[in-house]
C-alpha cells in the first residue's frame, strides 16, 4: 500500500491567533531572513547563510512531501495579518509506525509570546486527528531551554538522551528525545 497524500485545508490550520499554512512566494524573503538568525542555526539543521533559493527548495520539498505523505512543511503566520513568523513541520512521517518528528522555529521578535506552543499544539492535533498517528517526537538539545519549554507546554514528555544523534553546524550533538501521545495533548487543552 503506497502512502496517502497529506491534505491540509486550503485555509490552513488555525486557532485564531496563529495560522499554519503552505508557503507562498511572498513568504520567501521573510522566511529566509528569520532562518539566518544565529539563534536558529545554533539549534537546528538549517544551514547558516540559507539563501532565498534554499527557502524555495524547502517549500518545494514540502509540497513533494505532501504528495508522498512523508513530510509536512508549513509557515507559521500571525493569523490576524497572515504575516509569516516562523516555520513548523512534521518530518519522517510513518503512518505504518504511527509516528512523526516535529520541528519548529520562530522569528526572534515573536518568541516568548506563546505562539510556538500554539503552533506546535495545532500541528500535533492535526497529526493525531487527521493523520491518525499515535506519537509525535521532538529532539532538542539540553541547553535549548526555550524549545524544551515549548515542547513541555504542549505536553511532550522527556524520554531520554540520544547520543551523537544529529549533525548541527558541522558537529555531532546529543539530543533529548521528547514524545507526545494523543492523551498528553488532550490533557493540556
Amino acid at each position: 500500500m503506497s502512502p496517502r497524500p497529506i491534505e491540509v485545508p486550503i485555509e490552513g490550520l488555525t486557532d485564531g491567533v496563529v495560522r499554519l499554512r503552505l508557503g507562498a512566494d511572498s513568504d520567501v524573503e521573510r522566511i529566509t531572513a528569520l532562518v539566518q538568525d544565529p539563534q536558529v542555526t545554533r539549534w537546528t539543521t538549517i544551514p547558516p547563510g540559507q539563501t532565498a533559493a534554499g527557502t524555495r527548495e524547502w517549500m518545494q520539498r514540502g509540497m513533494a512531501g505532501l504528495a508522498s505523505g512523508s513530510d509536512l512543511a508549513l509557515v507559521i503566520a500571525a493569523a490576524e495579518r497572515d504575516e509569516p513568523i516562523g516555520t513548523i513541520g512534521l518530518h519522517e512521517i510513518s503512518r505504518a509506525a504511527g509516528r512523526a518528528t516535529a520541528g519548529y522555529v520562530l522569528a526572534r521578535e515573536w518568541r516568548g509570546k506563546g505562539l510556538g506552543r500554539r503552533a506546535l499544539g495545532l500541528i500535533c492535533g492535526f497529526a493525531f486527528d487527521e493523520l491518525r498517528l499515535a506519537r509525535v517526537e521532538v529532539t532538542v538539545e539540553a541547553d535549548n531551554a526555550a524549545s524544551r519549554a515549548t515542547a513541555e507546554s504542549v505536553g511532550f514528555k522527556e524520554e531520554g538522551t540520544l547520543r551523537s544523534y544529529m549533525r548541527i553546524a558541522g558537529e555531532r550533538r546529543d539530543m533529548l528525545m521528547y514524545g507526545l501521545l494523543p492523551e498528553d495533548l488532550r490533557a493540556r487543552e
